[in-house]
């Protein structure tokens, strides 16, 4: 069993507070340990203290609810913003944070964010996770993508590019880290820049020293390293 997640509240409005203690009290395996009504106060309460979690606004009275994960990278994958403006999730997600909840705030949307965060807490097991989504950022906040709808990731500098269909979304996040989160759903590595979708590969065209090409659904062409074949060819028989 999973030891219960410290959370630490900050938001200026004490109604705010008062609203987050009320849902995250329905959350098992959670427990509020503090609140802070602005960055000075979140800073004092982190100075002496380990959370698993923050709940963090982002206008406070002394500065923007970034200025922590900035200052603290560490941070980061503990935080989850929760705001009334949409605008800043993608910049938010380039920090590296857990999740970004509009408000007002859903409960369905809290325990996705609440789970995500337990798992990049290292408190889950990657197995027992039971998640088939990719959290992307969206104009509207944060879209979760069915992993069986991707048809493809590869990477674009530090960016890794989400193909859906005619849609791209992007992710600062390695590709190695990518693998290992979404393996379990299905998802296949097979180049150092590339993870597909086996259910969108048509055909693989041969190319030299054992690399090949993969044409996808769309007439999409992506390439295989021969380091990968031997797993991609096992993945595509056993869709047979």
């Amino acid at each position: 069993m999973t030891r219960p997640l410290s959370v630490l509240v900050v938001d200026d409005v004490a109604l705010a507070r008062a609203r987050l203690r009320q849902l995250l009290a329905r959350v098992p395996q959670v427990r509020v340990d503090a609140e802070a009504a602005s960055l000075a106060q979140a800073r004092e309460q982190l100075r002496g203290r380990h959370f698993d979690v923050l709940l963090l606004d982002l206008v406070l009275p002394d500065g923007r609810g970034w200025e922590l994960p900035q200052q603290q990278p560490a941070l980061a994958v503990h935080t989850i913003f929760v705001t009334a403006l949409p605008q800043h999730a993608l910049r938010a997600f380039e920090l590296g944070v857990a999740d970004y909840l509009l408000k007002p705030v859903a409960m369905p949307r809290l325990l996705e964010a609440i789970e995500r965060a337990r798992r990049l807490a290292g408190l889950v097991e990657p197995e027992v996770e039971s998640a088939r989504t990719l959290a992307v950022p969206g104009a509207g906040g944060v879209q979760y993508l069915p992993l069986a709808q991707i048809d493809y990731i590869d990477m674009a500098g530090h960016y890794a590019c989400v193909h859906v269909g005619t849609q791209l979304h992007l992710l600062r996040e390695s590709l190695a880290q990518l693998a290992d989160r979404l393996a379990e759903g299905g998802l296949l590595r097979v180049h150092r820049s590339v993870m597909v979708n086996p259910l969108r590969v048509q055909s693989l065209i041969e190319r030299h020293n054992g690399d090949a090409l993969l044409e996808l659904a769309g007439g999409v062409r992506v390439p295989v390293s021969r380091s990968y074949r031997s797993t991609l060819e096992a993945a595509l028989a056993a869709r047979a």
